[in-house]
């Protein structure tokens, strides 16, 4: 049993040294995930391989440390795939209720709330804490089901909405969510002698790793989407007069939340100007019309110069 913890130990690190080399920005909610699987592995392997109590809680805790902020930190992930805006107050909230938990959690052996009895058995292969619950284990229930529940609203919300950036990630993020739930759920009603969860994580890894490369891939494909978006052929013909221009800006309301500059910027689109062209007319750099431009597809949320023009034409 030992032998599958340290093997789990070492394939969570090499997984984590692994993501580093691949994303040089380095994501820190994917990093952190990454870290906590070392954390909760690097607890499980303690705690097979302690032969007095007092190591083996110290394990189990180890454990729950890792365990505890996992969801939370697929939540962030979940979130940030979706495009969903939330507050450091909201996130701040969700920290506050884990480390609540973390404390419950890590009661055994002092505090009969959470387990109301802790042995140890020491096996051939490895040890194991024998458990006895307390009434507070089932707000591990709770918490966990919360997360799980909230995961699924907002991925098949934002899938409604076409907010999540591509099927794929979506897929991704719903097998992931899914699956540890579903594998922690069956170790409370199964009698084990192994957390399967550890293993179940190095799963979500390399999953989370495929997924990476579907985003990165993706990321490339926007930047050169909004790259030909923002240089505007010279032979497009608008068709938009001045008094059309005028009527789009009153008729379509997203253009409320663009900036003076910005709408200014895409008066002269809407006319056939080229990039070129509108930093010469407004005397800005060629530069600031570009960021402008992806700016102004941003805020009025579509793809490309041709889906605004299309856009557009329902409102002149």
């Amino acid at each position: 049993m030992s032998i599958f913890y340290g093997l789990a130990s070492l394939i969570s690190v090499v997984l984590l040294i692994v993501y580093f080399f691949m994303d040089k920005r380095q994501n820190k909610i994917i990093m952190c995930l990454f870290i906590s699987v070392v954390v909760c592995s690097t607890g499980y392997l303690i705690l097979s391989l302690s032969k007095c109590l007092p190591l083996a809680l110290v394990g189990n805790s180890i454990a729950y440390l890792g365990n505890v902020f996992l969801p939370f930190l697929m939540l962030m992930l979940v979130l940030d795939s979706c495009n969903i805006k939330h507050s450091k107050l909201f996130n701040g909230i969700l920290l506050g209720v884990g480390v609540v938990m973390l404390f419950f959690a890590t009661t055994g052996g002092w505090l009969p709330i959470y387990y109301k009895s802790v042995t140890l058995e020491v096996l051939s292969g490895g040890s194991r804490l024998i458990k006895e619950y307390a009434p507070l284990h089932a707000l591990y229930f709770v918490y966990l089901f919360a997360y799980m529940f909230s995961m699924v609203a907002i991925i098949v919300w934002a899938i409604a909405k076409k907010k999540i950036k591509s099927k794929q990630l979506a897929v991704f993020l719903s097998v992931i969510v899914f699956g540890n739930n579903f594998v922690w759920l069956i170790e409370q009603f199964v009698e084990h002698q192994f957390e399967f969860l550890c293993y179940s994580y190095i799963i979500n890894e390399i999953l989370l790793l495929i997924m990476f490369g579907i985003y990165r891939d993706y990321e490339r494909k926007l930047e050169l989407v909004k790259e030909e978006a923002q240089n505007i052929p010279s032979n497009y013909n608008s068709n938009f007069s001045i008094k059309e221009i005028e009527t789009i800006f009153v008729k379509w309301k997203k253009i409320e939340k663009l900036t003076k500059r910005e709408r200014e910027i895409l008066s002269h689109m809407l006319l056939g100007e080229r990039r070129k062209e509108i930093a010469v007319n407004l005397l800005i750099s060629e530069s600031t019309v570009k960021n402008s431009i992806t700016s102004i597809l941003n805020k009025l949320e579509v793809e490309n110069s041709n889906e605004l023009y299309n856009v557009a034409k329902k409102y002149r």
